[in-house]
C-alpha cells in the first residue's frame, strides 16, 4: 500500500475535521513532491542520529577510498540547528516548486547538481577535510527557479512579475559578488565550520543550465 493512499485511507476513517485536512495535505504533499518530501526527512533524521551524519557527510579521505555517495549523501548533513533550519526551509520551498514545475528533470538535474557541487569542493576547497549542507543545492534551484518564472512572465507579458523576477536574478547575483569579495555568506552565521562559497557558485552555474535546457525543451515542443 503506498503512503498516499494510506493517508487517504486515514482521512476517510477519522471523523475529524483538523485530522482530515492535515491527511488531505500530506498525501497531496506526496503526491506531488516525492523527492523533495524524501530528502527533506531524510536530511532531518540525519542530523537527529550522529552516527547516521557520520556515514553521510562528504569526507573527502572516505572518497578517496573509494565511498563515492557521499558526493551525494554529504549535502544531506549539517553542522547545528541554524545551519539546518536555513538550509532545509529553502530546500523545501524551492524544490517543492522546482519539482512540480520540471517533473520529469528534477531528480536528474538534482543529482547532477550535487554531485557538480561536491567535485567542485572537493577539488578546489583545498585544506578542509569534510563538507555538509543544501546551500550549494538551494543555490542552484533558485537559478534554476528564476529563470522559469522569468521566461513565464515574459512570454505572458507580465510587466510586474518580469521586474521582480529580474530584481531576484539581481539579488542572487548580487549575494554571490558578496560572498566572493568578503568571503562570508548571508542570513546565516556560521560558527565552527567555514561556508565554501564555491559550493554556491558550482550550484549556481548548474541551475542556470537546467533553465536552460528546460527553455530550449520547451521552444521545440
Amino acid at each position: 500500500m503506498s503512503v498516499g493512499t494510506s493517508l487517504e485511507k486515514c482521512s476517510r476513517q477519522q471523523n475529524q475535521p483538523w485530522l482530515e485536512s492535515f491527511c488531505h495535505t500530506a498525501s497531496q504533499a506526496w503526491k506531488l513532491n516525492k523527492v523533495t518530501t524524501v530528502i527533506a526527512v531524510t536530511t532531518v533524521m540525519a542530523f537527529m542520529f550522529p552516527g547516521l551524519t557520520a556515514v553521510l557527510q562528504l569526507d573527502f579521505n572516505s572518497i578517496v577510498q573509494g565511498q563515492w555517495w557521499r558526493l551525494l549523501t554529504g549535502h544531506l548533513t549539517h553542522y547545528d540547528g541554524q545551519h539546518l533550519f536555513w538550509d532545509l526551509l529553502m530546500f523545501v520551498v524551492l524544490g517543492a516548486v522546482c519539482e512540480r514545475q520540471y517533473r520529469k528533470l528534477f531528480a536528474p538535474v538534482l543529482v547532477l547538481m550535487a554531485t557538480v557541487v561536491s567535485v567542485t569542493v572537493f577539488l578546489l576547497c583545498h585544506g578542509i577535510s569534510e563538507y555538509r549542507g543544501l546551500s550549494g543545492i538551494d543555490t542552484g534551484l533558485f537559478a534554476w527557479l528564476i529563470i522559469g518564472q522569468l521566461r513565464a512572465s515574459l512570454t505572458a507579458r507580465d510587466r510586474y512579475f518580469s521586474v521582480f523576477w529580474t530584481a531576484c536574478g539581481l539579488s542572487l547575483i548580487g549575494k554571490l559578488f558578496f560572498e566572493m569579495l568578503t568571503g562570508d555568506v548571508l542570513f546565516v552565521q556560521t560558527q565552527g565550520f567555514e561556508p565554501m562559497l564555491e559550493s554556491h557558485l558550482a550550484g549556481a552555474a548548474v541551475g542556470v543550465t537546467a533553465g536552460l535546457i528546460s527553455l530550449a525543451s520547451l521552444r521545440q515542443e
